[in-house]
């Protein structure tokens, strides 16, 4: 039992590590739009697709521990969006809070459908 726990931490960890480089390169190719974070809005809705692709496909075992929680965990990015958001309040760009908080809840959204329909396919 400790010897399995020990497994998946250390797949976890691993794609944890892997996950934060591709987020790092990911969100940092793509330019702001206006004020918008469209880095960070770009990896939610990438995390969210692969999230929902792995799920809906019935894949399971190691490779969900090392995708959705490793890999997807630090790759997506809930608290920076969270973050960013804040900020566009603080610095009274309201029309582009709204713009960003609905973007990202929207588009993540239909990437879940998205990776549930090209599971379905497969």
């Amino acid at each position: 039992m400790v010897r399995i726990i020990y497994s998946l931490v250390l797949v976890v960890g691993i794609g944890g590590a892997i996950g934060a480089i591709l987020r790092y390169i990911v969100s940092g190719m793509i330019p702001r739009l206006s004020v918008i974070p469209t880095g960070t809005l770009s990896v939610n809705i990438i995390g969210s697709f692969i999230l929902s692709y792995f799920i809906f496909s019935g894949t399971n075992g190691d490779i969900v521990h090392f995708v959705n929680i490793g890999i997807l965990g630090s790759f997506t990015t809930f608290s920076t969006f969270s973050y960013e958001s804040f900020r566009l309040i603080e610095e009274n760009e309201l029309k582009y809070f709204v713009i960003n908080v609905g973007l990202n809840v929207f588009m993540c959204f239909v990437a879940v459908k998205a990776g549930q329909l090209l599971a379905n396919l497969i």
